[in-house]
């Protein structure tokens, strides 16, 4: 145990200083105020204690919003329904639902200042139901509580020099560039694609939205770099995109270009790419091809420009620059998983409640309120089930701790010197454990870190009695594993579930994208939000056979809708441009999934051509090759050589 603890980097160990540094500072800071909830401002530095101060302060900015609406929330609750315990029970399960559901359509900080709303209502109202009169002092002593932890994690961070987000951010865009240019060099050598390879490239990137997000308020150039980190993640997007429609093309479609492409990626000198873009230009203007050549061309276009972008987002971010066109990276939710999962928390809170409650068991509201704490935060993690096993082996160690830490270490003392110092060991060895790359062991840890101050309740002077802390140590551990074995029993989502949910909204909009065309987004904002869906669907457990086709079919929805919204695109700025009618004849066409219509489209529109412009003759080229490729991907059959699997929207 100690050898793998002396193992972890001095980054890990920086952090653990900081985390117990900021927690003893709360401490005192509290003490000081004479706040009644003292540990809650300890808890406050747990739950902020990231190891980036982007990270820590965005989450901090939510936790103060998210108290402030709880507290409100406690207050109207209690006065409305406070003389009837069992309706009062009912409508704060009801309110924890609403928030996890909220929650669910978040994202991050966000999804938790939604789901810390609900469970403050636990905090401040259920543990005061006795004494209704005094949840308006409670609420306030949390709140400044809260404040204090926030600004005692400030003052750390800024005097021992918390990292910054953006330097490890930007590394992760370089790495992740890289790794799309390899795929890209495998694919022009020849070599077939791989689905899953390009869903997980896809689920890498769209993994770091929450870091994204979080760059804005980190320093005074946060909001440059944050749409800068943006327009990286989106291009990179972009980027595999292109690499899918290269690959599904014969492998001997112009070599010679092929070759130029691949050297021009590897060597990524500008001068080398403006030449290839030069040359590839003049091709795709020439109209001289064959349907397999002119594609190739048209995502071999596509591909260097989506790279250079990707460059040039790097850049702006490494300089602190905003780019001048900026794009969002909207995420994806599942409304039916967001609502599944509030109706569950509201039947769970409520089954524990009443069990707690109606059995009369001592400290019943500590044991509602933290079961309320653990069902908002399992909610909006990727596996509930794990997160409650994870609950369950570290509330018992917490506990464990808080006892060693209260009767042994400190046994009686009451200076606040050896206070910190009695903290210490626990703090910093499970702080230490948050940076473990074992994600398990890390949320466990998080866990135990957040616990410990809670079964701790530090206070001024302590109080060394063993009777409050064992019947505590009781009721949270019994309430624990009786919410373990609820989330297994209550509406569990499974990831078969899941996964039939996220193909059937992806197929849905597939429809929808045929029929009626409507996209409120930019193609490159729409493709990273098909791209957001990739990444969750890929995060659940495969099928028992260990195939993936669940990515394959979303793959191949995902390049099926950006062909579509690029002939849409093309069309429009065409139509727009010389009064064209073939719009018209183009929806009917998609709509009916008719590949045999949509030649006939781009025949007609290679014959109607006369008189226009070479900037209209080269957009009407353009949408010519988008019409070839969108009914070679939605038609049941090969065609071109592409293989899609299922139908039109399946």
């Amino acid at each position: 145990m100690f050898r793998m603890i002396a193992a972890f980097p001095l980054s890990s160990w920086a952090f653990a200083f900081r985390a117990w540094a900021a927690m003893v500072t709360a401490l005192y800071a509290a003490f000081w105020l004479q706040l009644d909830s003292a540990s809650s401002a300890a808890v406050t530095v747990s739950i902020l204690a990231l190891q980036t101060r982007g990270q820590a302060y965005q989450r901090a900015l939510y936790r103060i919003l998210a108290t402030i609406i709880g507290v409100i929330a406690s207050i109207a609750i209690a006065g409305l329904f406070a003389q009837t315990r069992e309706l009062f029970m009912v409508v704060f399960a009801a309110w924890l639902g609403l928030c996890v559901y909220v929650g669910g359509l978040l994202e991050d900080s966000r999804a938790y200042g939604a789901v810390l709303s609900g469970y403050t209502v636990a905090l401040v109202a259920v543990v005061q139901i006795d004494s209704p009169q005094n949840i308006v002092l409670a609420g306030f002593n949390r709140g400044a509580a809260i404040v204090v932890g926030v600004a005692a994690l400030a003052l750390i961070s800024e005097v021992f020099g918390a990292p910054n987000l953006d330097a490890s951010l930007m590394s992760k865009l370089i790495t992740i560039h890289r790794r799309i240019i390899a795929v890209a060099l495998v694919i022009l050598g020849g070599k077939s694609a791989d689905p899953i390879r390009s869903a997980n490239l896809l689920r890498e990137i769209t993994a770091l939205r929450p870091d994204i997000s979080a760059l804005a308020i980190e320093s005074g150039r946060g909001s440059a770099r944050r749409a800068a980190a943006r327009n990286a993640a989106v291009a990179l997007v972009g980027v595999v995109s292109a690499v899918d429609a290269l690959a599904s093309l014969p492998p001997t479609t112009l070599r010679s270009l092929r070759t130029g492409l691949g050297e021009a990626l590897d060597n990524g000198l500008a001068e080398e790419n403006r030449v290839l873009l030069g040359r590839l230009q003049q091709h795709a203007n020439s109209g001289n091809f064959g349907p397999y050549e002119a594609i190739f061309v048209r995502y071999a276009l596509e591909l260097l420009v989506e790279n250079q972008r990707a460059k040039d987002a790097i850049g702006a971010l490494q300089a602190g620059r905003r780019p001048t066109l900026e794009f969002d990276a909207p995420i994806y939710r599942s409304s039916r998983v967001a609502a599944r999962n509030g109706l569950r928390a509201f039947l769970v809170a409520l089954t524990i409640a009443a069990l707690l409650s109606l059995g009369g068991w001592p400290f019943a509201s500590l044991g509602i309120a933290l079961t309320g704490v653990i069902i908002a935060l399992s909610a909006n993690v990727p596996n509930s089930d794990a997160f409650a096993t994870a609950a369950v082996i570290a509330v018992p160690i917490a506990v464990m701790l808080a006892g060693v830490t209260e009767f042994f270490i400190l046994d009686g003392v009451d200076q606040f010197p050896l206070l910190a110092i009695g903290i210490a060991p626990s703090v910093i060895a499970t702080a230490l454990l948050c940076t473990a790359p074992n994600p398990r062991l890390a949320v466990t840890a998080f866990l135990v870190l957040v616990v410990f101050p809670v079964m701790l309740s530090p206070t001024n002077p302590q109080r060394y009695d063993p009777e409050p802390y064992l019947f505590s140590s009781f009721i949270a551990i019994a309430s624990v594993i009786l919410l373990f074995v609820l989330l297994r029993v209550v509406l569990p989502t499974s990831d078969a579930l899941r996964r039939h949910w996220y193909l059937m909204s992806a197929q849905a909009e597939m429809r929808g994208l045929l029929t009626d065309g409507y996209c409120r987004r930019p193609n490159e904002e729409a493709l990273f939000r098909d791209a957001d869906r990739i990444r969750q669907l890929a995060a659940l457990q495969p099928s028992p056979d260990g195939h993936r086709d669940d990515l394959r079919q979303a793959m191949d929805l995902f390049g099926r809708a950006a062909a579509v919204r690029r002939v849409r695109t093309t069309l429009t700025e065409l139509v727009a441009r010389t009064g064209s009618r073939l719009m018209v004849e183009t929806n009917a066409a998609l709509a009916a999934c008719d590949p045999l219509r949509l030649r006939r489209i781009a025949d007609d529109l290679a014959g109607a051509t006369a008189g226009f412009s070479r900037d209209d003759l080269a957009l009407a080229r353009a949408a010519r090759l988008d019409l070839i490729w969108a009914a070679s991907l939605i038609e049941p059959t090969a065609a071109l050589g592409v293989h899609p699997h299922g139908s039109c929207a399946s």
